[in-house]
């Protein structure tokens, strides 16, 4: 082989092996993308303190109002580059099918990891009047059960309306925005 073609054959190897490791480097960069959060998001549930609403328990209204609230929940949540939703609806937990994870300190832990999920998520409403009412988030660790996140906000009226901006205001500003700036700060961080 004249010396002019094995050099020719050596600069193709050489490129070959370039782009293999330009390659290997841009897939290695991919990797310090923070993975998504594989995260069940439980149905939003209704304490109702109330005049005469535990004894009542939920109209038909709110009951319908929960499941928009939690399907608006899940669309955002998914929607958010952040997590994986965990289909929930083979839980065996009982708290899960009775919604009752607003009381059992925590077993939506244990319920959400059960699913494979990395964390739980309950949302509930509170209802002291039908004027006065507040939303609380909560996500746990489903390994350890330890609060990760909690947020709470009042709202006026019960309405569609204000329940779910309630909603959209504590999942953008009290988590989705915070969380996705500190995955980017981490990968700032982690950048050679």
């Amino acid at each position: 082989m004249p010396i002019q073609s094995k050099a020719v054959v050596l600069a193709a190897a050489v490129l070959v092996v370039l782009l293999a490791a330009m390659t290997f480097a841009t897939e290695a960069g991919t990797d310090r993308t923070p993975r998504l959060i594989k995260l069940a998001v439980f149905d939003m549930e209704l304490d109702d303190f109330s005049a005469g609403g535990p004894i009542a328990g939920e109209s038909a209204a709110e009951t319908a109002r929960l499941r928009q609230m939690t399907a608006l929940a899940r669309d955002l949540l998914s929607k958010s580059g952040i997590f994986e939703l965990v289909d929930v609806q083979g839980s065996k937990s009982p708290m899960v099918g009775e919604h009752w994870l607003r009381k059992c300190n925590g077993c939506d832990a244990d319920a959400a990891r059960d699913l494979g999920a990395d964390m739980s998520f309950v949302g509930l409403y509170r209802k002291i009047s039908i004027m006065e009412q507040s939303l609380e988030i909560r996500i746990r660790d489903a390994r350890t059960g330890q609060l990760a996140h909690v947020s709470q906000a009042d709202l006026r009226g019960e309405t569609d309306e204000s329940w779910s901006r309630a909603l959209k205001f504590l999942l953008r500003y009290e988590l989705l925005e915070p969380e996705s700036r500190r995955r980017k700060q981490t990968t700032l961080e982690t950048e050679p």
